[in-house]
């Protein structure tokens, strides 16, 4: 029987009916614990210049998140430029709203840019772009922890700092991976092998530990774009009506996204508007209130996700250009071109 157990609860964990009844299970305990019919009225109040504000701000945020994860990409010597990095940046962000899942959107960056990149140096930008991200949200949480002294408690206090310390360690293993790789022995098959296969992703991370101010630039990035996240749901909750502190967001939001890793839901879908909405009343925020902020959490990136789909559907329907592709990479530097005799041009311009 328990053999029969440790079989089947993988399969119903990863079946798309399990986790769309978990999803449709917590939106229905959500909208059963709020008050929609306060928050709309709520919202019928909205102050237009403050959310004007609010969008503006969470639109520095994405990009901002465009800046973390391109300088990262960039650094390894791949010249693309900002423009072609913030439209598949957008289209990520649509695809991840189309399928409820975290990393569709980078699944897709992943595959479709990685052919250009190479695959290790294109997850490896992916993957630290979120490191860079989430060092930077929990330095915010446990600032804000300190600030929140009086309603938060000692365990959630020093969750806070493991959390801020995983994320250091977290790095320091990624940028020492490469030098532990190297030195496994080849008789160890399977260790070895393993180590090959992460070969091109662990040598990406050796390349950031030698260019030090690439990695400063996405964590800075990282740290600048979810405060300003922070403050763009202080400004639509001043639009509502009342400030709410973008401490209290900074504590709530990371909380919150425990729920992604509810196997029962898509993406923790519901799960999450209910851990936001109980801990914003914790934080004496009204029902009405708070069941707005929590619908504003998904609602904020959906300008964005649908103009990625926008520019999905207006670069699919333009005829290949592979001549403007070319020209927005830096793959071969211009002294390696033939000369008109035919012979390797072995002056390097100047400024090299």
């Amino acid at each position: 029987m328990l053999r029969r157990l440790g079989r089947l609860c993988p399969r119903l964990l990863g079946s798309p009916w399990v986790r769309l009844a978990g999803t449709g299970l917590g939106a229905v305990l959500f909208l059963r614990a709020v008050d929609l019919g306060a928050a709309g009225r709520l919202m019928g109040h909205i102050s237009p210049w403050w959310t004007l504000l609010a969008v503006a701000l969470a639109a520095l945020s994405v990009i901002s998140s465009v800046l973390e994860w391109g300088v990262l990409l960039r650094g390894t010597g791949h010249g693309l430029d900002w423009p072609f990095l913030g439209s598949w940046y957008l289209k990520g962000l649509f695809v991840s709203q189309v399928l409820p899942a975290g990393v569709g959107g980078d699944a897709m960056r992943a595959m479709r840019i990685g052919r250009i990149t190479g695959h290790g140096p294109m997850v490896a930008s992916l993957i630290g772009g979120r490191m860079a991200g989430t060092l930077g949200m929990s330095l915010w949480a446990l600032a804000a922890a300190v600030l929140l002294r009086d309603l938060l408690h000692v365990p959630v206090f020093a969750g806070f700092i493991a959390f801020a310390a995983f994320m250091l360690v977290a790095w320091v293993l990624a940028l020492l991976a490469e030098h532990v790789r190297c030195r496994i022995p080849e008789h160890r098959r399977v260790a070895h092998a393993v180590g090959r296969f992460l070969g091109p992703f662990t040598r990406t991370f050796e390349s950031y530990r030698s260019r030090p101010r690439v990695l400063a630039q996405s964590i800075v990035a990282g740290a600048a774009g979810w405060g300003l996240n922070l403050f763009s749901m202080e400004a639509f909750a001043i639009a509502l009506g009342r400030d709410v502190a973008w401490s209290v967001f900074a504590v709530a939001l990371p909380i919150s996204l425990l729920a992604t890793f509810v196997p029962v839901a898509a993406n923790g879908l519901g799960v999450r508007e209910g851990m936001i909405f109980a801990l914003l009343v914790h934080a004496h925020v009204g029902p009405a209130m708070a069941t707005a902020l929590s619908l504003f959490v998904d609602l904020q990136m959906i300008p964005f996700a649908v103009l990625g789909g926008l520019v999905f559907l207006v670069e699919h329907r333009l005829p290949p250009r592979p001549a403007r592709l070319m020209g927005r990479l830096d793959l071969v530097p211009a002294y390696a071109y033939p000369d008109a005799a035919g012979r390797r041009n072995r002056s390097r311009p100047a400024n090299e």
